[in-house]
């Protein structure tokens, strides 16, 4: 095991990617949920205020001088074909159509002439056709322009200044979490080379290490759940509520007890058992009418000189426990503290 974690310092750290609200909804990759939110920004009209931004940048980004063209452009997804396919995006004006395909992860195997077929309207200049894609194709296919998103959104970023006095500041966070998602999915496939390569020459051990670090946390969690069920015979209040509360990839697990004296006020009680043993926090979770206070409560129960208030604005425990102190005796001080609340 100590060769394990030898070969494991060795590999550079990596930094965590942030989840952006698209992702937390579950639609990272989807090429829909991708082509509705270019289909509100690309519409000139729509209320984010930005106007020609996207449609400008998108036309300089393939290489075209966007002032060659209007303005102006409505948007639309999925819109029927002659032969009965599916246009991602069709952006339409009085002078010109633009069709968009859209893609992120699936190959292009679509039927890119009908699209345009479709998009050849009379009394109109021929269309323009974008492959809007995560990472540059192959191949360019008859009347299309390829760009990837990186290309785009960088022109987007270049022109945005221009914009950002008239735009509808409500909707600027949905664009730069959707520029995120799109560039953490390129970003993604970018695997930690490293760590993939030592996790090959080291599966045996990672698993091991794995399943061990699993059934550690679930004994912490018994220990907790342990003492949380001796709270229950020590104290009677009913205006406490015990639960247990751990945070991943954190090596702890803590004991919570909150007291409720009246309907607008939550005191907290953490006792918190890490590799080191247990630590106990006392603080007001929630005062609606901000008249309680921390120091009043520390003098009002005596525990002036048991522990001092930290940055945070919590009231820390000197005392503490080893990791293998008994359930018995932690719960007695989590319990002599609770009731001392009362």
């Amino acid at each position: 095991m100590e060769q394990f974690f030898n070969e494991f310092n060795k590999i550079p750290d990596k930094k965590r990617r942030n989840e952006s609200f698209i992702s937390i909804c579950g639609f990272p990759s989807r090429e829909k949920v991708s082509s509705n939110i270019l289909s509100f920004f690309l519409d000139t009209n729509r209320e984010h205020q930005l106007k020609n931004l996207f449609v400008k940048s998108l036309l300089e980004s393939i290489g075209l001088n966007a002032d060659d063209y209007p303005e102006d452009f409505t948007a639309e997804t999925e819109v029927y074909t002659k032969t009965g396919h599916y246009i991602d995006l069709l952006l339409r004006n009085e002078r010109i159509n633009i069709i968009i395909e859209n893609k992120i992860y699936a190959g292009l195997y679509n039927k890119l002439d009908d699209y345009y077929e479709t998009a050849s309207e009379e009394d109109k200049a021929k269309p323009i056709g974008i492959v809007l894609s995560l990472y540059p194709q192959d191949k360019k296919p008859d009347n299309y322009y390829c760009v990837t998103y990186r290309s785009f959104f960088c022109k987007i970023k270049e022109n945005i200044r221009y914009y950002l006095e008239s735009a509808n500041k409500k909707y600027l966070p949905f664009m730069w979490d959707y520029f995120d998602n799109i560039e953490s999915l390129e970003r993604r496939d970018n695997m930690d080379k490293e760590f993939l390569e030592f996790l090959r020459n080291h599966k045996e051990k990672a698993i091991e290490f794995t399943e061990r670090m699993e059934e550690f946390r679930k004994n912490l969690r018994n220990i907790v759940k342990s003492v949380n069920q001796s709270l229950v015979e020590k104290i009677k209040d009913k205006n406490v509520k015990i639960w247990a509360y751990r945070e991943m990839p954190n090596i702890f697990d803590m004991v919570v007890v909150d007291y409720c004296p009246d309907s607008n006020t939550d005191i907290a009680l953490d006792s918190c058992i890490t590799l080191d043993g247990w630590d106990f926090t006392l603080w007001i979770r929630s005062d609606k009418f901000n008249k309680a206070n921390l120091g009043d409560y520390i003098r009002k129960i005596g525990l002036n000189g048991k522990g001092k208030i930290d940055e945070r604005g919590r009231f820390k425990f000197d005392k503490t426990y080893k990791f293998d102190a008994s359930i018995e005796d932690v719960s007695d001080f989590i319990a002599s503290i609770i009731n001392l609340l009362n």
